[in-house]
Protein backbone atom coordinates (compact mmCIF):
# COMPACT_ATOMS: atom_id res chain seq x y z
CA UNK A 1 0.00 0.00 0.00
CA UNK A 2 2.93 2.32 0.52
CA UNK A 3 4.13 1.56 -2.99
CA UNK A 4 0.84 2.73 -4.48
CA UNK A 5 0.65 5.68 -2.02
CA UNK A 6 -2.47 4.40 -0.28
CA UNK A 7 -0.86 4.80 3.14
CA UNK A 8 0.00 8.40 2.32
CA UNK A 9 -3.64 9.00 1.37
CA UNK A 10 -4.80 7.59 4.71
CA UNK A 11 -2.40 9.85 6.59
CA UNK A 12 -3.55 12.90 4.63
CA UNK A 13 -7.14 12.09 5.62
CA UNK A 14 -6.07 12.09 9.27
CA UNK A 15 -6.32 8.34 9.80
CA UNK A 16 -3.68 6.69 11.96
CA UNK A 17 -2.64 4.33 9.19
CA UNK A 18 -0.52 2.04 11.37
CA UNK A 19 -3.30 1.23 13.81
CA UNK A 20 -5.88 1.11 11.02
CA UNK A 21 -3.89 -1.41 8.96
CA UNK A 22 -1.81 -3.38 11.48
CA UNK A 23 -4.04 -3.78 14.55
CA UNK A 24 -6.82 -5.75 12.79
CA UNK A 25 -4.26 -8.20 11.41
CA UNK A 26 -2.74 -8.82 14.82
CA UNK A 27 -6.09 -9.15 16.59
CA UNK A 28 -7.53 -11.49 13.99
CA UNK A 29 -4.40 -13.65 14.15
CA UNK A 30 -4.65 -13.85 17.92
CA UNK A 31 -8.26 -15.04 17.66
CA UNK A 32 -8.12 -17.32 14.61
CA UNK A 33 -4.79 -19.18 15.07
CA UNK A 34 -5.94 -20.96 18.28
CA UNK A 35 -9.14 -22.02 16.53
CA UNK A 36 -7.10 -23.45 13.68
CA UNK A 37 -4.81 -25.29 16.10
CA UNK A 38 -7.75 -26.83 17.97
CA UNK A 39 -9.35 -27.77 14.66
CA UNK A 40 -6.13 -29.44 13.50
CA UNK A 41 -5.85 -31.35 16.80
CA UNK A 42 -9.36 -32.74 16.41
CA UNK A 43 -8.80 -33.62 12.76
CA UNK A 44 -5.48 -35.33 13.46
CA UNK A 45 -6.99 -37.50 16.20
CA UNK A 46 -9.94 -38.33 13.96
CA UNK A 47 -7.63 -39.01 10.99
CA UNK A 48 -5.47 -41.35 13.07
CA UNK A 49 -8.55 -43.20 14.22
CA UNK A 50 -9.85 -43.50 10.65
CA UNK A 51 -6.46 -44.70 9.36
CA UNK A 52 -6.27 -47.30 12.09
CA UNK A 53 -9.80 -48.48 11.40
CA UNK A 54 -9.46 -48.71 7.61
CA UNK A 55 -6.12 -50.52 7.71
CA UNK A 56 -7.18 -52.85 10.54
CA UNK A 57 -3.95 -52.02 12.38
CA UNK A 58 -5.69 -51.16 15.63
CA UNK A 59 -9.14 -51.58 17.06
CA UNK A 60 -11.29 -48.60 17.91
CA UNK A 61 -11.24 -49.54 21.58
CA UNK A 62 -7.42 -49.76 21.70
CA UNK A 63 -7.02 -46.46 19.86
CA UNK A 64 -9.33 -44.59 22.22
CA UNK A 65 -7.70 -46.24 25.23
CA UNK A 66 -4.26 -45.17 24.00
CA UNK A 67 -5.39 -41.58 23.55
CA UNK A 68 -6.96 -41.49 27.01
CA UNK A 69 -3.99 -43.23 28.62
CA UNK A 70 -1.41 -40.76 27.34
CA UNK A 71 -3.61 -37.65 27.56
CA UNK A 72 -2.34 -34.72 29.60
CA UNK A 73 -4.67 -31.69 29.62
CA UNK A 74 -1.72 -29.31 29.96
CA UNK A 75 -0.59 -30.26 26.45
CA UNK A 76 -3.59 -28.45 25.01
CA UNK A 77 -2.94 -25.40 27.17
CA UNK A 78 0.73 -25.50 26.21
CA UNK A 79 -0.13 -25.63 22.51
CA UNK A 80 -2.55 -22.71 22.81
CA UNK A 81 -0.05 -20.56 24.73
CA UNK A 82 2.58 -21.18 22.07
CA UNK A 83 0.02 -20.48 19.37
CA UNK A 84 -0.76 -17.05 20.80
CA UNK A 85 2.91 -16.10 20.86
CA UNK A 86 3.50 -17.42 17.36
CA UNK A 87 0.40 -15.65 16.02
CA UNK A 88 1.62 -12.34 17.41
CA UNK A 89 5.09 -12.86 15.96
CA UNK A 90 3.84 -13.80 12.51
CA UNK A 91 1.28 -11.00 12.27
CA UNK A 92 3.41 -8.22 13.72
CA UNK A 93 6.57 -8.95 11.75
CA UNK A 94 4.68 -9.39 8.50
CA UNK A 95 2.71 -6.21 9.08
CA UNK A 96 5.85 -4.26 9.96
CA UNK A 97 7.70 -5.31 6.84
CA UNK A 98 4.65 -4.73 4.68
CA UNK A 99 3.98 -1.31 6.18
CA UNK A 100 7.50 0.03 5.74
CA UNK A 101 8.33 -1.37 2.29
CA UNK A 102 9.46 1.21 -0.28
CA UNK A 103 10.00 0.92 -3.99
CA UNK A 104 8.25 -1.34 -6.44
CA UNK A 105 7.17 -4.94 -6.82
CA UNK A 106 10.71 -6.24 -6.40
CA UNK A 107 11.05 -4.60 -2.99
CA UNK A 108 7.67 -5.99 -1.94
CA UNK A 109 8.93 -9.49 -2.74
CA UNK A 110 12.15 -8.87 -0.82
CA UNK A 111 10.22 -7.49 2.16
CA UNK A 112 7.92 -10.51 2.27
CA UNK A 113 10.93 -12.84 2.12
CA UNK A 114 12.57 -10.91 4.97
CA UNK A 115 9.35 -11.10 6.99
CA UNK A 116 9.17 -14.88 6.56
CA UNK A 117 12.83 -15.33 7.51
CA UNK A 118 12.60 -13.09 10.57
CA UNK A 119 9.35 -14.73 11.66
CA UNK A 120 10.87 -18.20 11.38
CA UNK A 121 13.92 -17.21 13.39
CA UNK A 122 11.85 -15.59 16.14
CA UNK A 123 9.44 -18.53 16.24
CA UNK A 124 12.35 -20.92 16.74
CA UNK A 125 13.76 -18.70 19.48
CA UNK A 126 10.42 -18.30 21.26
CA UNK A 127 9.72 -22.01 20.88
CA UNK A 128 12.88 -22.79 22.86
CA UNK A 129 12.14 -20.11 25.46
CA UNK A 130 8.51 -21.11 25.96
CA UNK A 131 9.40 -24.78 26.16
CA UNK A 132 11.98 -24.06 28.84
CA UNK A 133 9.60 -21.82 30.78
CA UNK A 134 6.48 -23.99 30.56
CA UNK A 135 7.85 -27.52 30.67
CA UNK A 136 10.57 -27.28 33.31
Amino acid sequence: MRVTEQIDALEIMGVNSASYLILPKILSSLFIFPVLVLFSMVLSIWGGWMAGMFTNCITSHDYLYGIQYAFRPFNITYALIKTEFFAFIIASISAYHGYYVNGGALEVGKASTRAVVYSNILILLFNVLLTQLLLT
